[in-house]
């Protein structure tokens, strides 16, 4: 079966074609800004609100002109835009609102011209009679308001802050919503991300309009394919694996029925020791190879989520049935047990009872298989987190190195004369698979307190969706 996969929208923007389009709204808004400002400064000059920047010159101008003709300057005047002494010729100050010291200055900037300029101020010096005026005026707008132009003596600085902080309010608003309408598009590539890597593949690749992003997510949704299909294929050859295990296990038994059969009816006849002994090791064999086809058949079945059947389940009933059943496997060796709860349980655990005690009997086996006669191996249930935990611990030599990375690996047994004692190397593997049927996980280490081993078993306290 072919798979198409979906294609990018033809209309997709290009990421340089939308950084573009933001500059070119960022080129224009600054020239509206500055326009703007233009006609706001040119609407303040001509309704009065501003002055001009020669406004003040002119103002000297037609004093100088007064002064000339013999008028005297009014002592008040609170339009006037320049600052003025009236000096005898040996530089004394008669009148006037310069003060001393920048009238000195203006003096002697003074002696050897009429006017000069020193950017922002103006200066002018108008000789009548055996009297010297200095005057000293700015060249720059100003409020025509004397209040305002006392606070705000520069409009063109303050023009200059106005629009710095409108060009720079513009440019982190316009940055901010191309940042938002990024990372609104960078959002489809990172949920697709997400749902490959939680192997959620059965879902429709959405495109974010960007044709670069396209291409990624195009790359992506065609990964997710290929992803899906290898997996499919892996799922089938996995199954067909365990069919064919399953399958051949169940074959197997049949001749070797017949074999240990015969072999049972041999031993019963007159035989020499030496035939007594080999007819003992071809029984010896079949059993053993009996409990490795049963052991191979389990380990089919325990792998099959098809037998996963959970339910709510009494706790304290649970805790009953397991103790009594440690009771009954410690019965015929020199084995103490203890079974016990801590306080704060609830009522119910929602699981699959018989997988969770097979699992539980499994590392119980496996811990009374390494305790010394006379000890004690003991299953706590207590919670941690939102985790119901069965910790069962021994007495024994507890876990190498080795065995703690290895224990719940299939088939691993460590010591290998316990394939003698009926181990194949699957409790703690089986185990770990059934806590993980449940959401839950195996945790294999050696106790702090003393020596010896400590398995627990976590399984979620509350129902999972």
């Amino acid at each position: 079966m072919e798979i198409i996969n979906p294609k990018p929208r033809r209309s997709a923007t290009r990421l340089r074609t939308l950084f573009l389009k933001y500059l070119a709204i960022f080129g224009v808004g600054t020239i509206c800004l500055l326009l703007m400002m233009v006609f706001l400064f040119s609407l303040s000059l001509s309704s009065g609100i501003l002055l001009p920047a020669n406004y003040a010159e002119k103002q000297v101008a037609e004093v100088r002109t007064a002064i000339l003709a013999g008028q005297q300057l009014p002592a008040e005047d609170p339009e006037r835009l320049y600052i003025y002494g009236r000096y005898t010729p040996e530089g004394t100050l008669l009148e006037g609102s310069l003060a001393v010291k920048p009238g000195s200055r203006i003096w002697n900037r003074l002696q050897a011209a009429d006017s000069t300029y020193d950017f922002p101020y103006g200066y002018l010096k108008v000789s009548f009679q055996n009297e010297i005026y200095m005057f000293r005026y700015l060249l720059t707008v100003q409020f025509h308001n004397p209040s305002l132009r006392g606070i705000f003596p520069h409009v063109e600085f303050i023009l200059l802050v106005i629009f710095c902080i409108a060009f720079l309010g513009g440019t982190i608003g316009l940055s901010s919503s191309f940042g938002r309408r990024l990372a609104d598009k960078m959002s489809v590539l990172q949920e697709t991300t997400r749902k490959i890597q939680a192997e959620d593949l059965n879902f429709t690749v959405q495109f974010s309009g960007i044709a670069e992003i396209d291409h990624i997510l195009q790359s992506m949704d065609q990964m997710k394919t290929a992803l899906k299909k290898s997996l499919t294929q892996q799922w089938r050859l996995e199954q067909n694996r365990r069919m064919q295990i399953s399958a051949l296990a169940h074959d197997i038994k049949t001749p070797l029925t017949i074999i240990r059969g015969n072999a049972e009816l041999l031993s019963e006849t007159e035989q020499t020791e030496e035939q007594k002994l080999y007819t003992e090791y071809i029984t010896d064999s079949t059993a053993q190879l009996e409990s490795y086809m049963k052991s191979l058949i389990e380990m089919v079945y325990a792998e099959s989520s098809l037998s996963y059947h959970p339910a709510a389940i009494d706790l304290q009933k649970f805790k009953d049935k397991l103790s009594g059943q440690m009771l009954a496997l410690a019965a015929p060796i020199d084995i103490s047990v203890s079974c016990v709860s801590v306080p704060g349980l609830p009522d119910s655990l929602h699981g699959d009872s018989a997988l969770l005690e097979r699992a539980l009997m499994n590392i119980i086996s496996n811990a009374m298989d390494h305790a010394p006669g006379g000890s004690t191996v003991k299953m706590t249930i207590g919670m941690e987190d939102d985790y119901i935990r069965f910790c069962i611990t021994d007495e024994g030599p507890g876990f190498s190195p080795e065995v703690l990375r290895r224990a719940a690996e299939q088939f691993y047994m460590g010591d290998s004369s316990r394939r003698l004692q009926g181990h194949y190397g699957m409790g703690l593997y089986i185990a770990r698979f059934i806590a993980q049927l449940h959401g839950g996980n195996l945790n294999i280490a050696n106790r702090t307190s003393c020596p010896g081993g400590e398995v627990s078993l976590d399984i979620p306290a509350f129902r999972q969706n």
